[in-house]
């Protein structure tokens, strides 16, 4: 039901999509890591430390580690910053916003029939993404026009059977019509029109997970939790292309027959409003287009958490987790639009469906699974490392006939790779204050670990004071990533890179009870 333009360079389909695409899939199989500050601070690297309530969004275990009791809430505010260059054309958009980062509470106790034996319960509410940003693309499309797309979109359907959500909108504001038989429209691709694309993305996977530890002589520890997540997001993508250096004029000349700069007789065009304008005696040709492409996704969904931690010594501890497939069940709303200006004034514009459209479906993304290691000494340091796999190309896509789906679900398991995620923090005590690090790299969906355009990596610190009954912690998370990224269709556009850099601050407020 939508197209994301926010693309990257192995996107080889047209410029929109009447379904849901590969990305989608991609969109919600990726996570960032979220939760509270001391969590974020150490990049969510507690796979085999535990002892922290957002432990239930990753391995479950970690909430056996508890002694006591705790509840902590977690706000925080992010600030993206996204950059473009198009052609030489450079833009930047900065966003601030608020988020809740996390909210844990966890309860433990000794068993009743032996000593040996402890239980521990808890409900943690992580932020795994947030999609708030705003992006601008702008420069000269050297002498490219997203009227080759439309027209490529059009092919050789009769006008009735035109793609009523894209070239359809463009044949009935006059933007693209016929001559012997063959389309071509009223932007001039030998002509340098100003190009521009503005993206508004809103929205956050939140994701609830209520969980259970069983641990044994504070040795092995065993848990699950079943995972579910939340999941809201906004899109508002208006393409425009203007002729600002009015370089496509249809005028009568001082001969008075109609001419024009255009190199191809486009006053030809018997359904043209241009025609009229000019036979008065005004200037005619193109002037504006922009295309608006709405949606907004909600839904939820729900997957199962296992994971086991072993404490090897005081020193040493190792762990390993695993997460079901992810099911989520999607609605989209949506919504296209079109207009078109002309240098006579006339304006025109088309909206598809008239009212706005619904759909709804379901994404399957792909399991993962873990393995950590946790180093303590004493109350003076810990470290902890964590590695996880995924594969992106078990993700899927159903809803309605199967059938309008399968080239989606192949283009999945054909495009996308096994992945490798990497998380490390340190936590250093120096007088009660205790001093933190943390590495995310998140590798390509590709295939590419470690290094790549499409690796995605983070850095963190944070600062923590904790007591007997009460903690306070701050953390800081820095990401960064780029990526190709086209307009339109790839076949006629040509690349822009986006630089992304996000900064999320979390303050987290925690009590501990027995």
């Amino acid at each position: 039901m939508k197209w994301l333009l926010l693309s990257i360079v192995f996107l080889l389909t047209s410029v929109k999509s009447f379904s849901q695409n590969d990305l989608d899939a991609l969109r919600y199989s990726q996570t960032g890591v979220g939760g509270n500050a001391r969590f974020v601070s150490m990049g969510g690297a507690f796979g085999a430390l535990g002892a922290n309530t957002s432990c239930l969004n990753f391995n479950p275990a970690g909430i056996g580690i508890y002694r006591k009791g705790e509840i902590n809430i977690s706000p925080g505010i992010r600030f993206t910053s996204v950059g473009s260059t198009y052609n030489n054309s450079q833009n930047n958009n900065f966003t601030p916003s608020f988020i809740f980062s996390g909210l844990g509470l966890v309860g433990s106790w000794k068993g009743q029939i032996s000593a040996d034996v402890k239980h521990s319960v808890g409900i943690s509410h992580s932020q795994l993404q947030n999609f708030n940003t705003n992006t601008t693309v702008q420069g000269y499309g050297n002498k490219k026009t997203i009227m080759n797309d439309i027209i490529d979109n059009a092919g050789s359907n009769s006008p009735a059977n035109l793609d009523p959500s894209y070239s359809g909108m463009a044949f009935n504001n006059y933007l693209l019509d016929t001559l012997n038989g063959k389309y071509y429209g009223f932007i001039d691709p030998n002509k340098n029109m100003l190009q521009t694309k503005s993206i508004t993305a809103t929205g956050h996977v939140d994701e609830l997970a209520f969980g259970y530890t069983y641990s044994f002589k504070e040795k092995f520890y065993l848990g699950a939790s079943l995972g579910v997540p939340l999941i809201k997001y906004d899109y508002n993508g208006v393409y425009t292309e203007s002729d600002d250096k009015d370089s496509l004029r249809i005028y009568k000349n001082a001969s008075n027959v109609t001419t024009s700069t255009y190199s191809y007789a486009v006053w030809a065009y018997p359904s043209a409003p241009e025609n009229a304008a000019v036979n008065n005696g005004l200037k005619g040709g193109f002037t504006s287009m922009s295309y608006t492409e709405k949606f907004q996704t909600n839904g939820s969904g729900y997957n199962l958490k296992l994971g086991f931690i072993y404490r090897v010594n005081e020193f040493l501890r190792v762990g390993a987790n695993y997460q079901t497939p992810t099911v989520l069940n999607l609605t989209d709303t949506y919504v296209y639009n079109m207009t078109a200006l002309w240098d006579s004034k006339d304006s025109y514009t088309q909206s598809y469906p008239p009212k706005g459209g619904i759909f709804k479906y379901s994404i399957i993304t792909p399991m993962r699974f873990g393995a950590s290691i946790g180093f303590i000494y004493k109350k003076l340091f810990v470290i902890g490392i964590d590695y996880e796999n995924v594969d992106y190309g078990q993700a899927s896509i159903s809803g309605g006939d199967a059938s309008n789906f399968t080239g989606v679900n192949k283009t999945i398991s054909t495009k996308y790779k096994n992945a490798s995620n990497l998380r490390a923090g340190v936590e250093i005590n120096i007088n009660n204050v205790m001093v933190r690090l943390g590495y995310v790299m998140n590798g390509s969906a590709f295939g590419n670990a470690f290094g790549g355009q499409f690796v995605r990596t983070s850095f963190s610190l944070g600062l923590g004071l904790r007591s007997k009954n009460w903690a306070f912690d701050l953390g800081l998370v820095r990401q960064m990533y780029n990526e190709d990224y086209y307009m339109y269709n790839p076949k006629f556009a040509d690349k822009s890179i986006i630089s992304f850099v996000g900064t999320t601050v979390v303050a987290t407020i925690g009590l501990k009870f027995q």
